[in-house]
């Protein structure tokens, strides 16, 4: 057993020195650009697409993020091991909702879709005219890309767009 331990320290010191040594070699530019090479080569070999719809578009409120949140909640298939649920002022209907990072899979004309509700926390503003929310809210729609044209061009049209009418 102190065999391992030895082993693991003595890794941990070359893995040190490789990454301080690469961090004096190499400029960051380079780092940055071999990263970014890095992520496109396996969003190429990925057999899924991802659609981003945030809560805040720059300074406007996205209306998308909350026909999603209001077609999520519509949906038949809003079965999840953690829901939200809310219930507006003077209002006797409770609305339910993906929880705070939580994930669901959803059906659309025949193509299984998953979203995810991704909450974190902001950082801080120095000064804005307009103060945002401490936190940063947005759906992730998962899609196979052999299903990305019946999500986009459906039989019931857009799947985004379909979320907005409900």
């Amino acid at each position: 057993m102190k065999e391992i331990w030895t082993t693991m320290a003595s890794m941990m010191g070359v893995w040190a020195f490789c990454q301080s040594l690469l961090q004096t070699v190499f400029p960051p530019e380079l780092r940055f650009a071999s990263l970014k090479f890095f992520y496109r080569l396996l969003n190429w070999f990925s057999s899924y697409c991802y659609y981003d719809i945030t809560e805040i578009d720059g300074v406007n409120t996205n209306e998308l993020y909350n026909a999603v949140q209001l077609y999520l909640s519509s949906s038949a298939s809003i079965i999840g091991t953690c829901l939200s649920l809310t219930r507006g002022l003077n209002s006797s209907t409770i609305t339910f909702g993906l929880s705070n990072n939580d994930r669901l899979v959803d059906t659309y004309n025949g193509a299984t879709v998953e979203w995810e509700h991704i909450v974190s926390q902001r950082q801080s503003q120095t000064f804005s005219w307009r103060p945002l929310p401490e936190e940063k809210r947005g759906f992730t729609l998962r899609v196979k890309k052999k299903n990305r044209q019946v999500v986009k061009n459906g039989r019931d049209g857009n799947l985004l767009t379909f979320a907005t009418e409900s």
